[in-house]
């Protein structure tokens, strides 16, 4: 069986990142990722998001960004198991010890694994209200479907976080008409979302109002929505409702694996990133230490860190990282 250098649970953009950086300084590399396809939670929750706290870019989408990481990875040739969740790992101790980690479909042998799996896995916290399960995927949707879907739909969010806001400003543009309630007076989200929402005449602001029941045959045609605090119920026209709640993180089996926790999270050491088993370290959302930020930016600073440590974990003669302007490109 083929031994891995690193092999990266993960395939965000940290771990994408940290593809990159370990082809790139002579050590082979896998990336394990459990969704069907490359990107994380950057491409299947905020594609059409822009973001603007990546060095080089102004306002560029979460798929766009995505994209960019997955081409410059494949330029470095690591191998991508995709479609498959990291069930166990195994410590095989010895003169070059190795983890044997296990899939529902196979084992893969490495010498050091980094784990970037950001929240771990998103389940979306679903709509307690009457016909939501009868329509999910079809008509009410927690994760984002191509924006061109809404073109010209009446279409409902809920939500008071930054996800419903997000997506209430990525969905108005294109529908016919957007209505966004939230349950409380308040919203959570950043202020700068708050206030384009409230400028916008293509969005409708109702609180505090919470959705009671979705009516329909085949797709949803309205729904029944309540005001909080009173028996005061409306009935409107709809196309789609967009559950904007948030999601629930959950390290899944990480959290057997015998790591040092804090609720969803891995206690590393921020000079190297390093956790407390041997030949294992993280980076990107799911590391933390003291004054962690949870930044894109971050955790690429994060790989930088990691790599460089691993580079060393691997071979002991090796220390720190060759400057970046004297790189020579794919490795031989």
């Amino acid at each position: 069986m083929e031994v891995k250098d690193v092999t990266i649970i993960g395939g965000g953009p940290v771990g994408l990142f940290g593809a990159t950086m370990a082809r790139l300084h002579g050590m082979s590399a896998a990336v394990i990722e459990s969704l069907p396809e490359l990107g994380g939670q950057l491409y299947a929750l905020y594609p059409e998001k822009p973001i603007y706290d990546v060095a080089g870019f102004y306002g560029i989408t979460g798929k766009d960004l995505a994209v960019q990481l997955i081409e410059q990875a494949e330029h470095f040739s690591p191998d991508f198991i995709l479609g498959q969740s990291v069930e166990s790992i195994r410590y095989l101790a010895g003169s070059e010890p190795t983890y044997e980690l296990t899939t529902p479909t196979g084992t893969y042998r490495t010498r050091v694994i980094l784990i970037t799996v950001g929240i771990g896995a998103f389940i979306p916290r679903k709509l307690p209200a009457e016909g939501a399960d009868r329509f999910e995927g079809a008509g009410v949707y927690y994760l984002m479907p191509p924006l061109d879907h809404f073109h010209d739909r009446r279409v409902l969010v809920i939500g008071g976080g930054d996800t419903a806001l997000d997506w209430t400003l990525a969905i108005a543009p294109r529908s016919q008409h957007l209505t966004l309630i939230h349950r409380r007076d308040h919203f959570r989200g950043q202020e700068e979302s708050i206030r384009l929402i409230q400028e916008s005449p293509a969005i409708s602001v109702r609180t505090p109002f919470e959705l009671v029941r979705i009516n329909g045959d085949t797709h949803p045609e309205s729904v029944v929505v309540k005001e909080v605090g009173s028996d005061h119920e409306e009935e409107w026209l709809m196309d789609d409702i967009v559950g904007g709640l948030g999601f629930l993180p959950s390290l899944g089996p990480v959290k057997t694996w015998g790591l040092s926790l804090k609720a969803n999270t891995i206690n590393v050491d921020p000079a190297s990133m390093a956790t407390n088993l041997p030949g294992v370290y993280a980076a990107g959302d799911v590391a933390q230490y003291p004054g962690k930020v949870k930044l894109i930016a971050t955790g690429f600073g994060e790989i930088g860190i990691a790599i460089a440590q691993i580079r060393s974990y691997i071979d002991p003669s090796k220390h720190g990282l060759p400057h970046s302007t004297n790189l020579k490109g794919i490795p031989r």
